[in-house]
């Protein structure tokens, strides 16, 4: 029988042992997590998440180009409202279903979620061929260029929206903000070649063949993001469940986080304002006489090029100088580990641009200028809001991250729909300049609830941490 001293002795010996051997075991345990992968599948998917923005956010971005072609020459009989309405179903249908596209990406449901994107954006653009006749003046049929781009379209490029910033942030959670830069300049890129192949191809095929031949590139494209999108094995995966339960796409924690609720809030009124610009810049700029809509083989019997700067480029120079502002933000966010504070400072930038250079702008060099510098500012906007729900997003949900994703871009997609509609409207009965209007004010709103989610995000850090100090002070009996 031991005496209670050399019982306390074997606790104490015991407990050192645990003690060595505690640390040995955690650091086996441990995941070794580098600066940058070491995996070629990491950087395969970087390259598939460029495509994937390429295809989804680059062809809206594009979109300009098809309601200017779709204005002067196939749906001339169209209000501007109903043409407008093609490019914002195609951003709601992108960014409404996110929340059940997010979810399946939390359950590792990565390559159903790619080769259904694959199928309906090549259905979407191939069967778009058709819905123009043989590309004469006024051929078109407005529900089937709706039914085809907008819908079909819209529904396949939400498969691949969260599935390529959500992929990258959990290949590169060290880059993560680098990472969805970089993926997201696929966007930028999108919206630059996209109008110049789609005005070269009518220009010189012709509409039904012409947009065939885009379909083929819109297919190879993605297909390519298909084959190297592959998910991260160490991510932990969470079973979908009963796709009756609410709780399978809904988590009710998300929105009793204010800091995320203002950012979702603040998000929905960037895409509302910014591409009520978007798709109204060609216009803006012919109507203000810095440049001239091309002529339309069948039209006027000319071909493009022969007079004058042709306003598609505006819309290529500000799709063009958005990857600038794309890179240049995720640099910012690295370096201040913070995304918020670029977001608040470019929507406040965005805002006196809109108020002030839209409306008042009198040359060429002057709207040339506007492009560049929204465009910049546009591309730091539009590419972080991913990155500002990981940053957001609590230690113990961060396996829900898809889950967030989603709901933020299924909230946004209200406001992307009716967003252009308001502009629309407002340009009709107040002329041009109220889309820089409407556009300066949604940017200056947003600045300020971007403020305030990321003063309530610093707040609950602080009583975190007090709380974690407080807490381990009781147990050491500090």
């Amino acid at each position: 029988m031991s005496t209670p001293l050399q019982s306390h002795h074997s606790i104490e010996k015991r407990d050192t042992t645990a003690n060595q051997v505690s640390p040995a075991v955690s650091v086996l345990e441990a995941p070794i997590v580098h600066e940058w992968p070491r995996e070629w599948k990491a950087y395969a998917a970087l390259v598939a998440g460029f495509f994937m923005m390429f295809n989804c956010w680059g062809m809206v971005n594009a979109y300009g180009a098809f309601l200017s072609f779709y204005d002067q020459h196939l749906l001339t009989t169209q209000s501007d409202l109903q043409l407008s309405l093609i490019g914002a179903t195609e951003s709601f249908l992108l960014l409404f279903p996110s929340i059940f596209a997010g979810r399946l990406l939390d359950a590792r449901r990565h390559y159903y979620l790619g080769f259904t994107g694959f199928l309906l954006l090549f259905l979407g653009y191939l069967l778009l061929s058709f819905a123009g006749g043989n590309g004469m003046k006024d051929q078109g049929d407005y529900g089937l260029v709706w039914l085809t781009s907008g819908l079909l379209a819209g529904l396949g490029m939400t498969c691949f929206f969260t599935y390529s910033s959500h992929n990258v942030i959990q290949w590169f959670p060290r880059k993560r903000y680098i990472a969805a830069g970089i993926t997201s300049t696929g966007a930028g890129a999108g919206g630059i070649i996209y109008p110049l192949t789609f005005k070269f191809l009518i220009a010189n095929f012709g509409f039904p063949t012409g947009v065939r031949i885009l379909s083929a590139v819109v297919a190879s494209t993605t297909l390519i993001a298909f084959i190297f999108g592959m998910p991260c094995k160490d991510v932990n995966r969470r079973p979908v469940g009963s796709v009756f339960r609410f709780s399978t796409w809904i988590d009710k924690q998300a929105f009793r986080n204010k800091s995320y609720t203002l950012y979702v809030i603040a998000v929905a009124l960037v895409y509302g304002g910014f591409y009520s610009i978007a798709f109204h810049v060609t216009e803006w700029a012919e109507v203000k006489g810095f440049g001239t809509e091309e002529d339309i083989p069948g039209s006027t019997g000319e071909r493009p090029g022969n007079s004058g700067f042709r306003t598609f480029w505006f819309l290529a120079i500000m799709n063009g100088t958005s990857i600038i502002g794309r890179l240049a933000s995720a640099f910012f966010a690295t370096h201040l580990s913070n995304p918020i504070v670029v977001h608040t400072a470019t929507c406040f930038l965005a805002s006196l641009l809109a108020f002030f250079f839209w409306p008042f702008a009198q040359t060429n060099a002057g709207a040339i200028a506007f492009c560049s510098i929204f465009g910049i500012l546009g591309g730091s906007m539009l590419s972080l809001p991913a990155s500002g729900v990981a940053y957001l997003i609590p230690t113990d949900r961060q396996s829900h991250v898809g889950q967030w994703t989603g709901m933020m871009w299924s909230g946004v997609s209200i406001f992307a729909l009716i967003g252009p509609l308001i502009a629309a409207s407002l340009k009709r009965k107040f002329g041009m300049d109220a889309v820089g209007y409407w556009c300066g004010a949604t940017m200056l709103l947003t600045a300020v609830l971007f403020a305030w989610s990321m003063a309530l995000k610093r707040k609950d850090d602080k009583g975190s941490t007090t709380g974690t100090l407080v807490g381990d002070g009781e147990e050491n009996g500090v």
